[in-house]
């Protein structure tokens, strides 16, 4: 019967994502691409290059980049994200901050871009591409070459990004950067994902020139005894996600020093703080050490309640191959001389 026949496999049309700048004042209808429910799309880079036999005749070139659909639960992109790849470097930070974002538009018109919105990961902060990764992977090269062509990253600071990049081989953890495990921060006020309870992965800081990375150790915890061992164990009281940002302190006590502070922008309803039993009989101050919107993260220190602190210029001797949390937030105090300061925190 017809039916039982072998039936002819079937081919899949694929859709053409062809992107041609990442200037958000030069986006043209053909520039619109539509990510919505793929795991890693193809981008189509269309450059332009010169014929070796004749400089002055330019011929488009053609490269293709996979784009991640990183900090998103089933690394899908979320339904309806249609619009424009657009480059833009952070307000407060320095040029090695630039990065390519996802502008959500209502319609393939570039004069929408102003009515659209950023897109957000699943934990609230802008997904991004940023400049250390595509001078890092060979993946986008497509995205570097278009950014060059663009003018919107010049031959000096791609040199700056892939030096920088290089110089993390001279840290205690190498140069490995992930986008899943990487914070990256250039400013004071700026907020990003960091959980509360537990190792976070890497927070790497962005200056002029250089960039420094730290492995961020169980944030807000501290030691304390354990019942029936006779030692101690790192405790957290509790646990969650947040968008926190660094500041300076202008608390009474760090008076005439540089010290750095957490505040607390947003708690996500997806994984809520929430207590954790400490391991001995002990009592604590769990209602001032919860994490609440707004406050500064706070810990325990010399059995005080106080909020969690680096000084930046402590232990500046120590060798740039034990990188350290102050050598890492010294940073954002050159970046606020340079750049200035927000008047207020922001995502």
């Amino acid at each position: 019967m017809k039916g039982d026949l072998p039936q002819p496999e079937r081919r899949l049309s694929r859709q053409y994502r062809i992107v041609r700048t990442l200037d958000p004042t030069k986006l043209t209808p053909s520039d619109y691409v539509d990510f919505s429910e793929k795991f890693i799309p193809r981008v189509n880079i269309v450059t332009q290059s010169s014929h070796p036999e004749d400089a002055t005749n330019l011929l488009p070139q053609r490269l293709s980049a996979g784009v991640i659909a990183t900090g998103f639960r089933d690394r899908r992109f979320p339904p309806n994200t249609a619009g424009f790849l657009y480059y833009h470097t952070p307000p407060y930070s320095p040029p090695l901050a630039g990065e390519v974002r996802f502008r959500v538009t209502p319609s393939p018109d570039p004069a929408s871009f102003t009515q659209g919105y950023d897109l957000l990961m699943d934990y609230g902060v802008r997904w991004n591409i940023p400049l250390l990764y595509m001078t890092d992977k060979k993946e986008y090269t497509g995205l570097h070459t278009l950014l060059l062509q663009d003018g919107l990253v010049t031959p000096q600071l791609s040199d700056i990004a892939a030096s920088a990049v290089e110089g993390l081989n001279k840290t205690a953890h190498g140069r490995k950067i992930s986008f899943r495990r990487t914070v990256l921060v250039s400013s004071f006020g700026r907020g990003f994902y960091i959980r509360v309870g537990h190792h976070n992965g890497y927070c790497m800081s962005i200056g002029t020139d250089t960039v420094v990375k730290k492995r961020v150790e169980c944030v807000a915890e501290f030691r304390v005894p354990v019942d029936g061992s006779g030692g101690g164990a790192q405790y957290s009281p509790y646990e969650g996600s947040t968008i926190c940002c660094f500041e300076p302190s202008t608390l009474p006590e760090h008076a005439g020093k540089r010290v750095v502070v957490l505040r607390i922008l947003r708690l996500l309803d997806s994984d809520p703080i929430r207590p954790m039993p400490p391991p001995n009989k002990h009592e604590y101050p769990l209602s001032k050490l919860r994490p609440r919107e707004g406050q500064l993260l706070m810990t325990m220190r010399w059995g005080k309640v106080q909020p969690w602190s680096v000084d930046v210029d402590k232990d500046t001797t120590r060798p740039d191959t034990h990188v350290e949390m102050g050598r890492m937030l010294r940073i954002l105090y050159k970046n606020q001389e340079l750049y200035g300061s927000p008047p207020e925190p922001f995502i």
